[in-house]
């Protein structure tokens, strides 16, 4: 459409010492929301860019980055890199009361709104009506949330460094240059007949049973998910071995063959370590993820999603079971978008498209 381009060549968008600012804001920002809003800034400069392409790089909509733009034209830097939460507190809140709660939603200190009104009173000296902090606690954008298991071994400065290096990680690795790369994040999901029992709806005050059998028959399954397209390789495998994983990786290139591709994924003992491991076919480069940092790798959601449709199920046989993985798999192989949300909006599809 031409009066969309006509637009986007005319766009004026910071000076020459916004462009050399904004890329040393951007090596001093962590990971998230800010950095995030800089790389678009950074972007937005370049009139050549549309902003479509921008818009996909970040993983954010049109009309977000178009909002910053506007707010960068209006307010600056300041205006761009502030988020202003004020405006959400009730007048029933005080604002003393409205910050305790905000820390104790940082924090993680409440399992309980009943613990959280317990000791907002024990502080306070005063009493809380439950309704009140329910609802200041939903302003506050407080939400009940299952917490995932995290190693006790699990460093999270380590992981943060990864997050924040891992545009260096890819630049770095000795890739040729002739073939276009893939990013590939992977690794290994288990199922079997030993059922798995998950939440489940049911009647208010009624107690759900499931059929159970102590059966241990397993099937395994290797996964890549791409980070740019969206695509997606699986091979359902009897166990787990170096013998499988380098066919897994043969797998990947066998859909794939004109590309390169760089598999992240972490260092399980059946996982080569480094690119120049015997059983890592040429053209595959291998990055290894932090110790105990599963959180780190977003096939992890798509396991959990595929052990939605499985779990609360007693299976005749391992047979149908993989069967039954098989045809939710074909799913996602399908449906490109629906990977492509499993990455969110973070640091790895910034990295990624950055390079």
């Amino acid at each position: 459409w031409s009066g969309h381009v006509h637009c986007m060549a005319n766009r004026k968008l910071g000076t020459q010492a916004d462009r050399q600012r904004v890329r040393s804001l951007i090596k001093k920002e962590k990971d998230g929301w800010r950095k995030e809003r800089l790389i678009a800034l950074k972007l937005g400069f370049d009139p050549a860019r549309r902003l479509d392409d921008i818009a996909e790089t970040v993983g954010r909509d049109r009309s977000t980055v178009q909002r910053w733009f506007k707010r960068f034209k209006e307010e600056g830097f300041d205006g761009v890199l502030e988020r202003d939460y004020s405006e959400g507190r009730p007048s029933t809140c005080d604002e003393e009361v409205w910050t305790y709660l905000k820390d104790g939603l940082t924090a993680e200190r409440w399992n309980t709104l009943v613990e959280a009104r317990e000791e907002l009173e024990r502080h306070f000296e005063r009493r809380f009506h439950y309704q009140n902090v329910w609802r200041w606690v939903k302003k506050c954008t407080g939400v009940l949330r299952v917490p995932r298991p995290v190693h006790e071994k699990r460093d999270p400065a380590r992981a943060e460094a990864f997050k924040r290096h891992f545009l260096g990680i890819l630049k770095n690795l000795p890739v040729s240059g002739k073939k276009p790369v893939k990013v590939w994040f992977a690794d290994e999901s288990r199922y079997g007949l030993l059922p798995n029992l998950r939440r489940l709806w049911t009647n208010k005050g009624q107690r759900p049973h499931k059929r159970w059998k102590s059966e241990y028959k397993w099937s395994y399954c290797y996964g890549a998910i791409d980070a740019v397209e969206g695509k997606t390789v699986f091979l359902q495998t009897p166990t787990v071995s170096l013998d499988w994983t380098e066919a897994f990786l043969l797998q990947i290139k066998k859909q794939y063959p004109d590309h390169e591709h760089i598999v992240v994924w972490d260092g399980a003992g059946f996982h080569p370590k480094d690119s120049f491991h015997e059983q890592v076919p040429a053209g595959i480069h291998v990055v290894l993820l932090p110790p105990y940092s599963p959180e780190l790798n977003p096939i992890e959601k798509l396991w959990d999603l595929i052990q939605d449709h499985t779990s609360n199920k007693l299976w005749p046989n391992i047979e149908r079971l993989d069967q039954v993985v098989a045809l939710h798999l074909k799913d996602w192989w399908e449906d490109p978008g629906r990977v492509i949300r499993l990455f969110g909006n973070g640091w790895i599809r910034a990295s990624v498209n950055a390079t």
